[in-house]
């Protein structure tokens, strides 16, 4: 099969989680004897002019589209650019599967331009994109979102979401939104920026009007419909966990067309566990910085244990300047007791996890399926997460980790201090650490729904 995976941003240029599992997943692909292509919009420098640049790395084509358009997902004005690059892709590779997976920073409806080619059209849900602007399911007040109809947006305000009749604005449209600049306000560490770009972007909102009551009933009409468009032309959607297949079916979403999949990973050896060398547990925050991943409330309960164990944390805000301010913001305090160890290539994952006692996800999200999870559980890492989503499904409580409740900072301490005082449940945790399904057993399966996918009819 000729398979072409489209993401938005894809190694070197960003490691996270989708992308790192885009990447991985292509090359499984190809070791089966497919021909696979990636086509991504990555952020990069100098990202004009507009240019869409082709490479061959062992074999697997790349077409990368530079241009600047990072919000087109969620504004309503056309991006040719972006469209006629990947027209020119589908020309010249000729997939007969195009697999979509993260959607952030596509628009321009390449699904339905996928689907014009005749190809058959594959969709991984890493997140609740299709049916929140935000991605998280995480209202502006910082509250979970409970949606469960068709309507999408029955509790809460597409707030990221922009709109200017179809036509271009040619500043603003190469800006980020007023929402997206007042995070980036009310992130810095210092009262005097702080206050100078929160003054900035009530002056702009007095001007542009407020994301919460400007084009409301547009922003619904364009960001409903443009999903619905999407999911008509999608044969098969793919959901990493259960949790979040139900919710997109409690939207709308057609049953018969979304499976629950888990991530593969590419497995690597299980690190020997290093003892500590003053005595202390370790525990471990591995991945992003950004203000979803709950590493607030993490250093919140971790600065309650009074030095009675260490903590790790390595990862970075990845290219972000909100999640960038946000995260020094939250460490701001020099006597924090815990090491920033910053980014990692993904090759010493073996070395980080073998050195950590146990790993700490406390996403306040329904997060969808972490491979930080799985990564740990490959190298028998016990994991303590929030009870909720995707994270709940693949931690057992009490059997090969620990569940706390989502955003409490109180409660994860309680399970922290139940750790350091007894470091032996740490172990038979260990020991009873779950297999995780290799990156070439998933893409074995996928290639199943390939072939399958394309005989659905669709609506």
């Amino acid at each position: 099969m000729r398979i072409l995976q489209v993401i938005h941003q894809f190694p070197p240029f960003s490691s996270q989680g989708s992308e790192m599992h885009c990447l991985q997943l292509s090359r499984a692909l190809q070791q089966m004897g497919h021909e696979v292509g990636v086509f991504h919009v990555s952020n990069t420098t100098p990202r004009f002019p507009s240019r869409l640049e082709r490479r061959n790395e062992d074999g697997l084509r790349t077409f990368h589209c530079i241009d600047g358009g990072e919000y087109s997902r969620i504004a309503d004005w056309p991006n040719p650019f972006l469209h006629d690059s990947f027209r020119s892709a589908l020309a010249e590779f000729q997939p007969g599967v195009v697999h979509f997976h993260n959607y952030l920073s596509l628009g321009d409806d390449l699904v339905g331009t996928a689907r014009s080619s005749g190809a058959t059209i594959v969709y991984t849900l890493h997140d609740f994109g299709l049916i929140c602007p935000s991605t998280h399911l995480l209202r502006s007040d910082g509250r979970l979102c409970g949606k469960c109809s068709p309507s999408f947006f029955q509790d809460c305000c597409p707030l990221p979401i922009r709109t200017s009749g179809g036509r271009p604005p040619w500043v603003r449209g190469k800006l980020p939104s007023l929402a997206r600049w007042r995070q980036f306000a009310a992130n810095q560490r210092r009262p005097l920026p702080r206050l100078l770009l929160s003054g900035a972007v009530s002056l702009a909102e007095g001007i542009l009007g407020h994301p919460e009551s400007t084009s409301v009933d547009s922003k619904k009409h364009f960001y409903l419909e443009a999903t619905q468009r999407l999911a008509r032309n999608v044969h098969r959607f793919i959901a990493p966990s259960a949790f979040l297949r139900g919710r997109f079916i409690e939207c709308g979403f057609p049953a018969s067309r979304i499976v629950h999949h888990r991530y593969g990973l590419a497995s690597f050896p299980r690190p020997p566990h290093r003892p500590s060398p003053d005595g202390k547990l370790r525990f471990g925050y591995i991945g992003a910085f950004h203000q979803q991943k709950g590493i607030q409330v993490l250093l919140e309960a971790f600065h309650r244990l009074s030095g009675q164990a260490n903590l790790h944390i390595h990862g970075s805000s990845f290219g972000s300047p909100i999640s960038e301010a946000h995260f020094r913001r939250i460490t701001a305090d020099p006597a924090g007791g815990f090491v920033v160890h910053g980014r990692y290539d993904n090759s010493d994952l073996g070395g980080i996890l073998g050195g950590l006692d146990a790993v700490v996800v406390p996403s306040i999200w329904f997060e969808n399926s972490p491979l930080t999870i799985q990564e740990a559980q490959i190298a028998g890492v016990p994991v303590i997460t929030s009870n909720e989503g995707g994270m709940a499904e693949l931690v057992r409580d009490g059997v090969d980790g620990l569940h706390f409740r989502l955003g409490d900072p109180d409660d994860l301490y309680r399970v922290l201090a139940s750790v350091v005082a007894h470091p032996e449940l740490l172990q038979s945790m260990r020991r009873n650490a779950p297999s995780v399904p290799t990156i070439e057993d998933q893409a074995a399966s996928l290639c199943e729904h390939y072939r399958s996918a394309g005989s659905l009819a669709l609506a």
